[in-house]
């Protein structure tokens, strides 16, 4: 967005690894006024080219319906203490219909949280009648009819769990409450949405018991199939120390594999050949980790 920026201003602008001699090279955003940006040019960024990733339709890319985070208070996240900017709903439809003319099948909203309340509920009324696959990131509190958004055409939903440890949710300051986990993430995947689950190893104060409360937590949602897919990651912030010796328990998310219920969830959550051709796309990325 913030390219196509400059070329509407009349600047000669190229995309990523080009060979000459340049008056300027960007490599972080500049924090220009986000509303005001125009819409990507998805040719000149090649777009298509990462188009891989965790999208079951392809080929698929990212837009930004907001920046910032709605609730901005993680105390590890880089959206803490940020504005919270949303496009209009007309503005992003517009974007959709330009990504659709150019081909693309699957899209994911990268916003730090997708809007909810009113906001939601009017763009899936409208983007409904486009038929393309959605995703995007939420809040386990944020305010959505998941059934409306299945009919609109969302699939993947990502929730950032962090951990299953109320003391430590609330030392980072998430702002949610751990028995809201659970019911969130099952009436997300009753509806028909693929939740996807992330958490944290490492945070500073958590005991060996605390991170296996996060890992039991995280095997409890995949073997039921309520969330589809998960991911870990290490709590790493300047000025704290992390529990180091809690990195083994990322990988130990895919143990989930040796279980029974488990793939009974998966099989059973097959509908079609896409669904196969990505349950083969996870199953390779476990392999890999």
């Amino acid at each position: 967005m913030q390219a196509q920026y400059y070329r509407n201003l009349g600047y000669d602008v190229d995309w990523g690894n080009a060979i000459g001699r340049y008056d300027k090279i960007i490599s972080e955003p500049e924090n220009l006024p986000f509303l005001s940006l125009p819409h990507p040019d998805r040719i000149l960024t090649r777009a298509k080219s990462y188009s891989s990733g965790n999208y079951k339709y392809l080929p698929g890319t990212h837009i930004l319906s907001a920046l910032g985070c709605s609730w901005g208070k993680c105390s590890f996240c880089i959206e803490n203490g940020k504005p919270y900017e949303v496009r209009s709903v007309e503005d992003i439809i517009s974007e959709i219909e330009e990504c659709k003319a150019l081909g693309f099948k699957s899209l994911f909203d990268d916003s730090a949280t997708f809007p909810d309340n009113q906001w939601c509920y009017d763009f899936c009324k409208k983007v409904t009648n486009l038929k393309v696959n959605l995703g995007c990131n939420l809040r386990i509190n944020s305010n959505v009819d998941f059934g409306l958004m299945k009919e609109a055409g969302f699939e993947m939903v990502l929730y950032g769990i962090e951990s299953a440890n109320q003391t430590t949710l609330n030392r980072i300051q998430k702002g949610v409450r751990i028995e809201e986990i659970i019911p969130t993430i099952k009436k997300a995947s009753k509806a028909g949405l693929s939740p996807h689950i992330c958490v944290i190893f490492g945070h500073p104060n958590e005991t060996d018991k605390d991170a296996i409360n996060t890992l039991k937590l995280v095997h409890y949602l995949l073997r039921k199939g309520f969330a589809k897919t998960a991911q870990a990651s290490f709590y790493q912030v300047a000025g704290e120390a992390s529990q180091e010796s809690h990195r083994k328990y990322i990988k130990q998310i895919y143990n989930v594999c040796f279980s029974p219920e488990f793939w009974f969830n998966q099989i059973g959550s097959i509908r079609n050949i896409d669904d196969i051709k990505y349950l083969w796309l996870k199953i390779k990325k476990g392999l890999q980790r």
